[in-house]
């Protein structure tokens, strides 16, 4: 009896790759289905010219190369590095400084303060989209009427029809939407940091503003590269907010590559170029990330 219990423990062991592998087997399943697929049948559909219909023509590399060509393409690129600003530099800067002013209130108030500031990032941008193009709207929307209540109604604009005024206009809801997590994740790293460190930097003379510069935000440098990586995906892969606002207008104005990608495929039928659009998205998105992991890492070993 006591051999074979002294042997049990050894046979676990020896059957345990076949049990890791049945336990994985599921999420592996899921992935390939719903997330390996779709990106293969992509790359694939990507190679064709098909207008959904009838039978997909290959073309090659034929979609890229007349991608590379498209003007809107760049100009959808280009509106969206200018939404960067918006959903990533703003964001951030704002919420490490509101980090830094609810982190020296009490722990009730602190709390409540977080839940206000945090709440925007709780509702879906497709219904903030929706709820701030009423607020936008030149007629009746509420900032145009308060402008003029309170006699600045030469400030009043077309926000949402303006070329000039719409991508900045749009942007503002992103970075109101965005501000209150980057705050939150903040707190937390503040929350780790050693309270001797701020200890010694005020035995060394350091006023607040010294004491934030120089202590605290190098040791939020994880939180800010994951803000980066997460906000810069964000403005990357935007939809729905700008969708709802401006669906990419006025004149390409607010068009960023994933409203170009829909308007390809679900407008002219170009699944092929659609679908190219969404590849070529896919890697700026990676390259991007790759360019921020690196930089951060680069500066952490210094």
């Amino acid at each position: 009896m006591a051999d074979r219990t002294a042997r049990a423990p050894a046979s676990v062991l020896d059957s345990g790759g076949g049990g890791s592998l049945l336990f994985v087997l599921p999420g592996l399943l899921v992935y390939g289905i719903f997330v390996f697929l779709p990106i293969v049948a992509a790359v694939v559909i990507s190679l064709t010219d098909w207008n959904g219909l009838s039978p997909p023509v290959f073309v090659g590399l034929g979609n890229y190369a007349a991608l590379f060509d498209d003007p809107d393409f760049y100009t959808a690129v280009g509106n969206s590095a200018k939404f960067l600003f918006f959903y990533c530099v703003l964001p951030i800067a704002i919420g490490l400084v509101l980090a830094a002013m609810v982190s020296s209130f009490a722990q009730r108030e602190r709390l409540a303060l977080r839940t206000f500031l945090f709440l925007p990032y709780i509702m879906p941008t497709a219904v903030l989209g929706i709820i701030f193009q009423w607020l936008f709207n030149p007629a009746f929307g509420p900032f145009n009427q308060i402008l003029k209540a309170v006699g600045l109604g030469a400030l009043a604009k077309p926000w949402l029809g303006d070329f000039h005024l719409a991508l900045p206009a749009v942007g503002s809801v992103a970075t109101w939407y965005f501000f209150g997590f980057c705050m939150v994740v903040f707190l937390t790293g503040m929350q780790r940091t050693d309270p001797s460190l701020h200890d010694a930097a005020k035995a060394d003379g350091a006023n607040a503003w010294q004491d934030f510069r120089h202590v605290t935000v190098p040791d939020l440098r994880p939180e800010v590269r994951l803000l980066l990586l997460l906000t810069v995906i964000a403005s990357i892969k935007s939809f729905d907010l700008i969708f709802t606002m401006t669906r990419g207008g006025p004149c390409k104005a607010t068009l960023v590559p994933n409203i170009y990608m829909y308007e390809l495929g679900f407008h002219l039928n170009r699944f092929g170029y659609a679908a190219a659009v969404a590849i070529v998205g896919a890697a700026l998105v990676f390259a991007v990330n790759f360019a921020i992991h690196r930089l951060m890492r680069d500066r952490a070993d210094r």
